[in-house]
């Protein structure tokens, strides 16, 4: 069968699905990686096969509204539903058109949370097999520790569930739109909460999340099935450019400082802290650009101390374990790496579930209490190194490495996609 791997979103969207695709082949389908144009590269890079959408994500994400948005989710979340929902109105015609060629076209579709409600329709419509993947526990819980959006996340409450609902309808009244556009244009029927609920706990789901990271709830529904974290299995044997091997090769394990897709407005300032940090805690450092462009805007490779390397990326699978620590925006695919690296963590979440992440790091022993961006300097930054760089919580994300390592989450996943398509 033809599976078309709808990966909508930043790469943290797409990569598992970059890890899922050989699995899928190896079982005898012909998987092929939906996403944004600008990931053509990192996708066909990998040897699996790639399909456009109209559109970049990136453009929007640096433009002034998007900044806008990360700026103002650091801050204040309802200033940030408010924003992600003219977000996701930006490219909400173009998706919706797009995820009609793409299911048209498909035997099969796996898609992520930014789509399921568009996929869901037309799926339903055609009796065309749909697995709906997500990357973090978004489903309504009572358990804390099983849910990105919980008032008390060390306990099982209602009131958990109850915030979880109501978070789960803010969310919906945000990804709907490129739907209802489609459904509009199709003359298809229009589609309330109730029948987004209804898609979501009859559709065969996959959280792609390591259990010993994130417990499994009871009240998840029986659809749901947890793998461990969808991993590529290509990373080991990336070879680094010269200078980044000299640096790892000349002094102890450095701590790693990027954000990922997370744009700031101020770079020069973040890498000032993280400098200042690194010169407290006696240790050497390396920045990654990413959408923030850390190391690159504004300074200059001889402004940076002998101790401190920019590079524009690396595989986290390749980099983390070399690292001391790793400090991060607390998306869940950097997350899940630093976690099967066996590092502490500093978690710097700006928006969504990466709060929850950085709960998680902290509770488990594996690195301090969250540091909201709208905190980040390096004062703060030095006493999270410091606890994140204490014995304990070394140890402690080292066993831990341990047993993430010893999962194959993508492999069980593609078995579960694969028994759905045979029924």
């Amino acid at each position: 069968m033809r599976v078309a791997l709808l990966g909508m979103g930043s790469r943290g969207d797409v990569q598992p699905f970059v890890a899922l695709a050989p699995h899928l082949s190896a079982l005898g389908h012909e998987p092929v990686v939906v996403a944004a144009a600008d990931f053509r590269g990192f996708v066909e890079g990998h040897g699996v096969a790639f399909e456009p959408l109209s559109f970049e994500v990136r453009p929007g994400v640096e433009s002034d509204l998007g900044r806008r948005w990360l700026r103002g989710s650091s801050t204040n979340q309802v200033r940030e539903a408010a924003l992600m929902r003219r977000v996701v109105a930006y490219t909400a015609d173009a998706l919706g058109a797009d995820v009609a060629r793409v299911v048209g076209a498909a035997d099969a579709v796996v898609s992520s949370a930014l789509t399921l409600d568009a996929v869901a329709s037309l799926c339903a419509r055609d009796g065309r097999p749909h697995v709906y993947a997500t990357f973090q526990p978004v489903w309504p819980s009572r358990y804390g520790p099983s849910s990105s959006f919980a008032l008390r996340p060390g306990s099982a409450s209602v009131l958990n569930l109850g915030w979880s609902w109501l978070a789960a309808h803010a969310a919906w009244s945000i990804f709907r739109q490129p739907g209802d556009r489609m459904r509009h244009r199709m003359g298809l029927p229009r589609k309330g909460f109730r029948g987004y609920v209804h898609d979501a706990s009859t559709t065969p789901t996959l959280l792609a999340a390591s259990p010993h990271v994130v417990p499994h709830a009871p009240d998840w529904p029986d659809t749901l099935a947890q793998t461990g974290w969808w991993f590529r299995s290509d990373a080991a044997s990336w070879q680094p450019p010269d200078a980044l091997a000299s640096f790892l090769d000349a002094g102890d394990p450095p701590v790693h400082l990027g954000f990922g897709s997370m744009p700031t407005h101020d770079p020069p300032a973040v890498l000032r802290a993280f400098v200042d940090a690194l010169r407290a805690v006696g240790r050497r450092g390396i920045v990654s650009a990413g959408w923030a462009r850390l190391g690159r805007a504004g300074v200059r490779p001889d402004d940076l101390p002998d101790g401190v390397l920019a590079i524009d990326e690396a595989p986290h699978e390749w980099l983390f374990p070399r690292c001391a620590a790793v400090v991060h925006h607390g998306g869940g695919g950097t997350t899940a790496a630093a976690f099967r690296a066996g590092v502490p963590q500093v978690v710097v979440p700006h928006i969504a579930d990466q709060p929850y992440w950085g709960r998680r790091v902290h509770d488990l022993g594996c690195g301090p209490a969250p540091l909201p961006r709208k905190h980040f300097g390096a004062a703060r930054l030095t006493r999270a190194l410091e606890e994140a760089l204490a014995p304990a919580s070394v140890g402690t994300a080292q066993r831990l490495g341990g047993l993430v390592t010893a999962e194959d989450g993508a492999a069980d996943a593609a078995r579960v996609v694969a028994a759905v398509l045979a029924r």
